[in-house]
């Protein structure tokens, strides 16, 4: 398993000049060696089956006013992604600190985010995954399809109430959410950690938007139009900024 931190400057980029990401963005790269890495074979197989699990859990009776039911397949990848995506954040977030500061939190039903908790102060996190398969650049610097931090859902949102403390981004630049369940066995598979939010910036009107999407990695049996309160990348914070703010929520 190997780890870059760099960052993406989107106006330097020719087709991104536009972009409404100013500043530098910080992204963290994990690139598993599934074929030729011992070790990264055993945590992606470790990580598969937990997400197999996790998409064999699913209550096929949760959901209501579906419009198109997902296939196993769908629930597979969107489960096993959701898991690794919560592996590499607890990972970056452990390995720059002084001791450890964040676990996963326990399971409790299967159509629940995919969440860490920090130690000392119980600081709730959500990780949330997607798929863009125009690159991470285009999902950072897009000036008309950027993607987003995730937050709660429109009809959950309550702005007096802390839904979690922090929202975390994490991408998958895979062609279809399908094709992800070969290539992360492939060497070189990329894992990009992008950043997040507090839940300040989610309440906050002048920072957060309510968007109509489906989460890349919403492992329910069906597909619904839903409205969340989301961050844009152009306004949302790196990992280095996230992970600074986590380290400091555990001394405050």
């Amino acid at each position: 398993m190997l780890i870059n931190v760099n960052n993406i400057q989107c106006r330097n980029i020719d087709q991104y000049k536009a972009s409404n990401r100013a500043t530098p963005f910080w992204i963290a790269k994990y690139i598993f060696n599934y074929e030729s890495e011992s070790f990264d074979k055993k945590v992606l197989d470790f990580i598969e089956a937990e997400g197999l699990r996790l998409a064999q859990a699913v209550n096929d009776n949760a959901a209501n006013a579906s419009t198109r039911i997902r296939s196993n397949e769908r629930k597979q990848s969107n489960a096993i992604a959701g898991v690794l995506a919560e592996y590499c954040w607890k990972h970056f977030i452990n390995a720059n600190s002084l001791e450890l500061l964040v676990k996963e939190t326990s399971f409790e039903q299967a159509a629940s985010q995919i969440d860490l908790e920090t130690l000392k102060n119980n600081k709730t996190i959500e990780v949330r995954s997607s798929f863009p398969r125009n690159g991470i650049e285009f999902a950072i610097c897009s000036p008309n399809y950027q993607f987003d931090i995730l937050g709660p859902y429109k009809n959950n949102y309550k702005p007096n109430e802390i839904q979690k403390d922090f929202y975390l981004r994490a991408l998958f630049h895979v062609p279809t959410p399908i094709s992800f369940l070969t290539m992360f066995k492939r060497d070189g598979f990329p894992v990009y950690l992008t950043g997040g939010a507090t839940w300040d910036m989610m309440a906050d009107d002048n920072v957060a938007i309510e968007k109509n999407l489906i989460p890349e990695d919403d492992i329910n049996d069906t597909e619904i139009q839903s409205a969340y309160r989301v961050i844009p990348f152009s306004r949302a914070l790196d990992c280095k900024d996230i992970l600074t703010l986590i380290k400091e929520s555990e001394n405050s």
